[in-house]
């Protein structure tokens, strides 16, 4: 996939997560998504490390203290080469919801599957461009995230 076109489905990605948190809004929930600047796969930690703007992050970590994630939703795409992801983080006894959406390119699936298997979970990290504090959402069932993968490319 050329960078204009996974620019746009990137766009495309990005307005789905918003049209997903409005939609948790409408059923009284408190959501909040975030537009990450870059994703980064670490196989060796079964981690995808997710970079947000640093407003973005302290939102987040303040209100992440507050809840406990019970369920996660995943929905995916895939168009020339990319997985992309929404991962709906949920804490259905407090009302809230975490969309974060990501990426992986073909290249980099398959060892990160690999590794979340072996470690039983993947783990996105959520961090600032200064790295002063992380935020870490732990899917004990990698699969939910992999799995997610549509049969055949849009």
């Amino acid at each position: 996939m050329n960078k204009r076109a996974m620019d746009e489905r990137w766009k495309d990605v990005l307005a789905d997560s918003e049209a997903t948190v409005e939609g948790y809004r409408e059923r009284g929930w408190d959501a909040i998504g975030v537009h990450p600047g870059d994703v980064n796969p670490i196989e060796g930690a079964a981690r995808l490390d997710v970079l947000l703007p640093g407003s973005e992050f302290d939102e987040v970590h303040e209100r992440m203290a507050d809840v406990e994630i019970e369920d996660f939703r995943v929905y995916a795409a895939y168009q020339g080469g990319v997985a992309f992801r929404l991962v709906a983080a949920e804490d259905a006894t407090g009302g809230f919801a975490l969309c974060v959406p990501t990426f992986l390119f073909d290249q980099d699936r398959e060892p990160l599957r690999r590794a979340a298997a072996q470690a039983g979970a993947l783990v996105i990290r959520l961090r600032p461009l200064d790295d002063r504090d992380v935020v870490e959402l732990t899917l004990s069932d990698p699969d939910v995230f992999f799995e997610a993968e549509p049969p055949t490319e849009e």
